[in-house]
């Protein structure tokens, strides 16, 4: 079968890495280089876009390939009609960039990166829509709020923006920082119109609970991060540095400090926990409870599927990222040498550091109390997988509770029927019982 390009339709889990920046120079040849090479795409031109392609992709995306996945978007997608202009970003450790392109029906991101020749050596396709909004200037960041029940105020975590939630009393009052999943992030979670870490945020401040939320490091600050960093780098080292800070407030009662983490974060939260041990606890939200590239497949498969027909694009897409994530793993085990393309593009490093996580083991070895939250309507960190695996691990543990929503999706948005990715381009808010249960969780520990 012939390999198509990597389309992971709406798919979550998407973690570019970001290392420092290219010069002004190598961005503007970048951009006309992935500008002209869409122009080929656009205009049939398929043996003229190949030519614009070195490494690895002018290997796998010969011109009958380029030319089978991007006629085969319309008939999916809706024709084209609006082409964004590119921005520059970082890919792999590598400098990229990223072109929006909105279909009919839905958007896409097409990623370019460029090898130190100023080449483009990897080329993908992932949804646009789960990616907006783009990274705003500081200054349209949203005004704090003031209410009847809390305040808030700007509070930097390092060298990122942060916002305090703090509710109105003489305190002291428990306190949670927020950990993001995976991808880069505002400090409001946003995705598509919503804003889960916002909801949250201030659903546990009219409880009597502090909440420090701050801007994912691959959000506004990936240039500071290396080719090999790993979830020290990317998230351990900034979280640590929250609770820190939090914990010093005297608004704050210094003995109950909490970490709330979502879906990837959830996965490295016993770390985190390990790395502080004043710390009060852990509240996972949609835990992801496996290494990441081995869910990433199933959400393939499971978009694929969802509708009754697989394509002949989407059965290259499930092959392709399962074909990635078995060359991955026995590079870990060292079985094989480093896979040529690794899932999502991410550096070996980053996936090495992540498969020797054992979240559930790390957590039960703590003993620090957790509460678990879990969508029934999650098809990318799911109740029959992670929510059972998390079970298994934390079998012997002396105070972790579980909590599912029949309702609630990944985000703990709302839904009904089978669950997709189109609910998350609807404006919808966190179902408030969530915050009602994880202030009482606290309320009693």
């Amino acid at each position: 079968m012939k390999r198509a390009l990597l389309l992971l339709l709406a798919l979550l889990l998407v973690l570019p890495a970001g290392p420092g920046g290219a010069s002004v120079g190598d961005d503007a040849a970048n951009l006309r280089s992935a500008g002209q090479f869409l122009d080929r795409l656009v205009a049939g031109d398929y043996a003229g876009a190949h030519a614009l392609l070195d490494g690895p992709a002018r290997e796998d995306y010969l011109p009958d390939q380029l030319k089978d996945t991007w006629e085969a978007l319309p008939p999916r997608l809706g024709p084209l009609v609006l082409r964004r202009p590119g921005r520059t970003d970082r890919l792999g450790g590598r400098p990229g960039v990223l072109v929006r392109l909105e279909f009919e029906e839905k958007a896409v991101e097409a990623r370019f990166r460029f090898n130190r020749r100023g080449r483009i050596d990897g080329l993908w396709l992932v949804p646009a829509d789960l990616r907006v909004p783009l990274p705003p200037a500081p200054v349209d960041a949203p005004p704090p709020v003031s209410t009847a029940l809390f305040s808030e105020r700007d509070f930097p975590v390092g060298d990122l923006g942060g916002t305090l939630s703090l509710p109105r009393g003489a305190g002291p009052f428990p306190a949670v920082v927020l950990v993001h999943g995976s991808g880069p992030a505002d400090r409001d979670g946003t995705i598509g119109p919503n804003k889960p870490f916002l909801d949250l945020a201030y659903g546990l401040a009219e409880r009597g609970v502090v909440v420090l939320r701050y801007d994912k490091r691959t959000w506004l600050r990936a240039s500071t991060l290396s080719p090999e960093a790993t979830a020290e780098d990317v998230q351990v080292r900034d979280a640590l540095r929250a609770v820190r800070l939090l914990r010093a407030l005297r608004e704050v009662d210094d003995r109950r400090v909490y970490v709330v983490a979502h879906s990837l974060g959830g996965y490295i939260a016993p770390r985190i926990a390990a790395r502080d041990d004043e710390l009060g606890g852990l509240v996972l939200l949609a835990g992801l409870a496996r290494p990441m590239y081995e869910a990433i497949p199933e959400q393939i498969r499971y978009l694929a599927q969802r509708d009754g027909l697989v394509t002949e694009l989407e059965r290259a897409s499930m092959e392709e990222a399962g074909r990635q994530r078995d060359e991955l793993a026995a590079h870990l085990r060292g079985e094989a040498p480093a896979p040529r393309r690794t899932p999502l593009g991410i550096p070996v490093a980053y996936w090495r550091d992540h498969a020797d996580t054992r979240p559930a083991q790390e957590a039960l070895a703590l003993g620090k109390p957790m509460l678990l939250l879990q969508g029934e309507r999650d098809y990318q960190v799911t109740v029959d997988t992670d929510l059972r695996l998390w079970r298994e691990g934390l079998a012997g543990h002396p105070d972790a509770r579980f909590i599912t929503y029949p309702a609630l999706n990944h985000f703990f948005l709302p839904g009904a029927g089978p669950p997709n990715p189109e609910e998350y381009r609807r404006e919808s808010r966190v179902d408030p019982q969530v915050a009602a249960d994880i202030a009482a969780w606290i309320g009693q520990h």
